[in-house]
């Protein structure tokens, strides 16, 4: 599993809890805050949606997915479920071409389009720091690279599936137009126009190309970077972005110490 090393990940409690404190006060104000969020590998662990997916090839085509079948008789833990499809299979024991051509081809199908998102879960704490980001008044937005025409309808219904604020006051929900179009040079393209809507609190990615890219464009915010998979080859995290594992704040309201 690709990850950037986990250096600087403990100790995030007290920053998460900051950008809370500084929406209130601007909120308070009467200053518009933004807040804006990744979803895959930042807010949601979609291994568990790959997962399901070659479950359901290999009881739908055991025929055709033979190796991939047998793999499940031994399967264990999410950890054998890597960024790349590829290295995914090959941890499972998938060897044969022609077989690994039918797996992707299948899964493809189903990985990037709305009915299979439901089965992504929500990284721990994300709904709860989210939904506080939103009641201290700052505009969630949710900027993705899904698209509009495969993608969209499953990503509102997943975030309402797992209670996160969303087609409400407050809320945005921004994907990529076209499924080819490049994710960083949409969420490039993008940062612009958020530019223009209020005063960026915090952003949150996994990917760290686009972590720097939005760090860059919005140098007063509080960085955030979820160390969860992202691509092979990422370049390193500018100076001034922080790593977490998740979104868990202390419990019972008491400040992070």
């Amino acid at each position: 599993m690709k990850r950037t090393k986990r250096s600087g990940t403990n100790g995030g409690a007290p920053a998460l809890e900051a950008v809370v404190r500084a929406v209130e006060e601007r909120t308070a104000a009467g200053r518009s805050t933004l807040a804006i969020f990744d979803l895959d590998g930042t807010l949601f662990d979609n291994r568990t949606r790959t997962i399901f997916i070659l479950r359901e090839i290999s009881e739908k085509f055991d025929g055709k997915a033979p190796e991939l079948a047998a793999a499940f008789e031994r399967f264990q833990d999410l950890s054998a479920v890597d960024y790349s499809l590829d290295v995914t299979l090959k941890k499972m024991g998938v060897k044969h071409p022609a077989e690994i051509a039918f797996i992707k081809q299948e899964w493809a199908k189903r990985f990037f389009s709305d009915e299979y998102q439901k089965y992504d879960m929500p990284i721990l704490g994300a709904k709860a720091y989210v939904e506080r980001v939103h009641k201290a008044g700052a505009t969630v937005i949710y900027l993705t690279g899904r698209d509009v025409g495969r993608m969209l309808v499953g990503t509102t219904e997943v975030l309402r599936l797992y209670g996160f604020p969303v087609g409400v006051a407050g809320t945005m929900t921004i994907v990529k137009k076209e499924f080819e179009q490049d994710d960083e040079i949409f969420k490039k393209e993008v940062s612009e126009y958020i530019d223009r809507l209020g005063e960026v609190m915090a952003v949150f990615e996994n990917e760290p190309a686009n972590s720097n890219i939005l760090h860059a464009r919005f140098p007063g915010a509080a960085s955030f970077f979820v160390v969860t998979q992202h691509r092979p080859g990422a370049p390193e995290l500018e100076p001034g972005i922080r790593q977490i594992q998740d979104f868990r704040l202390p419990k019972n309201g008491a400040r992070p110490g």
